[in-house]
């Protein structure tokens, strides 16, 4: 007799629920790490417009027209970058609901894995006792048999 786990679909279901949850926290991480990326970009851009800023100082002559124009960038670049920052922060409050949600998902995954295990064991004590009892039996009538 074979073991079989009257619950195997809802262990499987759960496995396959972790692993879309999984895939789900993976692509959101994925996405907060682009938009990380893009963030360092902008403060990068906006950095070595300060430092053409002060290039452009040290050149001195007629430099109105493009300082003016470095100072509107850096204004675009603050407004910018304080909307990626809000990005970033709903992107990390979904990475937190899709880290619980696979947290919940692990651990539902578990609970099956380890009822499952249960119930091998039982079985597996199950069996041991029957086989035990047939052998005795066996032998209880092969004693007889001798005897005889």
């Amino acid at each position: 007799m074979k073991f079989k786990f009257p619950l195997q679909k809802v262990l499987e279901h759960r496995k396959v629920k972790e692993n879309l949850a999984q895939k789900d926290f993976q692509d959101a991480m994925m996405l907060l790490t682009k938009e990380n990326e893009i963030l360092a970009q902008m403060e990068e851009d906006k950095s070595a417009a300060h430092n053409r800023t002060g290039v452009l100082a040290q050149q001195g002559g007629v430099q109105g027209p493009a300082f003016s124009q470095i100072h509107d960038f850096l204004r675009g670049q603050e407004i910018r970058l304080q909307r990626q920052k809000q990005k970033i922060q709903e992107i990390e409050k979904l990475v937190e609901s899709k880290r619980e949600i696979l947290r919940q998902s692990v651990l539902e995954y578990k609970i099956m894995e380890k009822m499952r295990e249960n119930k091998f064991e039982e079985y597996r004590h199950e069996r041991l006792a029957q086989d035990q009892k047939e052998n005795d039996e066996q032998s209880i009538l092969r004693f007889k048999a001798v005897k005889e």
